[in-house]
């Protein structure tokens, strides 16, 4: 399946962090499939609890399955992750093999400390969000409820340390596997609902060694 998808690659810091577009499609079925195995209560049978796997202080973490990633959503990862290592590297990958996928369901008060992921590469992207993050606490000071935190190294003369971004529906962010990144907690009724995915792709590419 093709897929029209707008990339961009920025480098804040020491790494590329890409930037794609989520298809609609894709959204209402992640979406659909996350509501039907809510409503039938059967997460847990299924055995697609991923929660026990990742350090997110988070209401639900829920592993999607093969018949959800093999659909159209593996194709969907290789064809951004071709595209941001391209874009960063200018290098064609012939190897894509996803290692997991997962849903993260967020609550207020919750949130996922600083950490990073296995594989070579991941991503998180957003299929629904709250209507609000809260308020923020005092006048005049960025509100940054619900964002997501990328950071490397430290703040110095014409290198930022870390960045931070306000979730989208639809944004979808690619990078390296160990860069480090958090999500901040928002106050409110809601879900902020995202999707995750770590992967390996040629090792000649990622280990820079072999170069």
């Amino acid at each position: 399946m093709e897929h029209n998808l707008e990339i961009t690659v920025s480098k804040p810091f020491g790494q590329f962090i890409g930037k794609v577009n989520i298809p609609e499609h894709l959204i209402n079925k992640l979406n659909m499939f996350v509501d039907e195995e809510i409503e039938k209560k059967i997460i847990i049978q299924k055995n697609l609890d991923h929660g026990s796997k990742l350090v997110g202080q988070v209401k639900q973490e829920i592993k999607l399955p093969d018949e959800i990633i093999k659909s159209d959503m593996q194709d969907y990862l290789y064809t951004v992750t071709k595209s941001y290592i391209k874009l960063s590297l200018d290098k064609e990958i012939t190897k894509f093999e996803l290692i997991a996928s997962w849903i993260v369901r967020q609550f207020e008060n919750e949130y996922n400390p600083i950490h990073f992921h296995g594989g070579h590469l991941s991503g998180a992207g957003y299929i629904k969000l709250p209507n609000s993050f809260g308020s923020s606490f005092q006048k005049g000071k960025s509100n940054q409820h619900g964002n997501i935190n990328f950071v490397h190294g430290t703040g110095q003369f014409m290198s930022k340390g870390s960045i931070s971004y306000k979730p989208q529906i639809g944004d979808f962010y690619i990078f390296p596997n160990y860069l480090y990144h958090s999500v901040n907690p928002f106050f409110g009724k809601g879900e902020r609902r995202s999707i995750s995915f770590n992967a390996k792709i040629n090792e000649a590419i990622y280990d820079i060694y072999r170069s």
